[in-house]
């Protein structure tokens, strides 16, 4: 992980309020019926703000009492890289679907409801109400599945890769690090980090080891520190994103104290091309 010379907590303080304001500076503002598709940035920008603010909790730290009357105090930092990894996700998400032109952005949206509905319509009801709700999914796809073949979009895909989407896979042709490298992250950097972040949530060896010898609280923080500072990152790049597909937004974030701040963590890859520089340099 870099080494920022910053106070984390009080990044991610600042930021998590701007992200608020940004993300109501949409609240009651009336949308046509055909941007309605919108609609689902708040949705995924909610997703991303709870996820942001269970990453910050679970860094403080906990006490778990148990009922033999012992008490355990720990800061979980496996859980606080799990849920760094899936803030890295939902904002990649965030990206993919809305990033582009608006029709790009719309078919993009088709693709990813498409692939929900495939997983819904693929589970075991075992109640009437889930019957219900899958019958009315595979309504909405019949009728999404006529617009995704109508689309334009639709055709730049192989034959193949159309097969997939079919299937209900909304990843296709792209990855999470593809989209990063898009979205403005250096690719050895995020290649990095997320491995990191992997790591934790497949329990690979190392991610048991770094847990296993993290005994006290100050390591415990200091370990989760990676996991908050990529959050900052994260959320600087949303608030940047949000601000540039609306103006209300772009202005809370052109007056806001934070702006700043914002913008120290809104770095891109060519900003950490020095660092991966010396990196490649000192080891030949």
């Amino acid at each position: 992980m870099t080494a920022f010379p910053r106070d984390i907590e009080h990044d991610f303080d600042a930021l998590i309020e701007l992200m608020i304001l940004v993300i109501n500076s949409r609240l009651n503002m009336p949308v046509e019926p055909e941007m309605v598709f919108l609609n689902d940035i708040q949705t995924l920008s909610l997703k991303l703000f709870k996820q942001l603010c269970s990453t910050k909790t679970i860094s403080t730290g906990c006490v778990f009492q148990s009922k033999t009357g012992s008490a355990y105090e720990f800061i979980d930092q496996g859980s606080v890289s799990i849920l760094a990894r899936a803030s890295i996700e939902t904002f990649l998400t965030l990206h993919w679907l809305f990033s582009g032109d608006l029709e790009l952005s719309r078919f993009r949206h088709r693709v990813w409801q498409y692939a929900g509905l495939a997983d819904r319509v693929g589970h075991t009801a075992t109640t009437d109400e889930g019957r219900v709700k899958q019958a009315s999914a595979r309504e909405q796809q019949a009728e999404l599945l006529i617009q995704l073949q109508g689309s334009e979009h639709f055709k730049g895909y192989t034959t193949k890769q159309a097969d997939q989407v079919l299937k209900g896979n909304w990843r296709v042709g792209w990855s999470w690090a593809d989209e990063a490298v898009r979205a403005g992250f250096h690719r050895k950097y995020f290649d990095n980090v997320y491995s990191y972040l992997c790591g934790y949530s497949h329990s690979n060896y190392i991610s048991a080891m770094q847990i296993g010898q993290a005994q006290d609280l100050p390591t415990q923080a200091r370990m989760s520190g990676a996991g908050l500072q990529i959050s900052v990152h994260i959320m600087s790049h949303f608030i940047h994103l949000y601000a540039s597909t609306f103006s209300t937004a772009s202005d809370i974030l052109n007056t806001s104290e934070s702006r700043q701040i914002a913008t120290y963590w809104h770095f891109k890859s060519d900003d950490m091309n020095p660092i991966f520089d010396r990196g490649v340099s000192g080891g030949a």
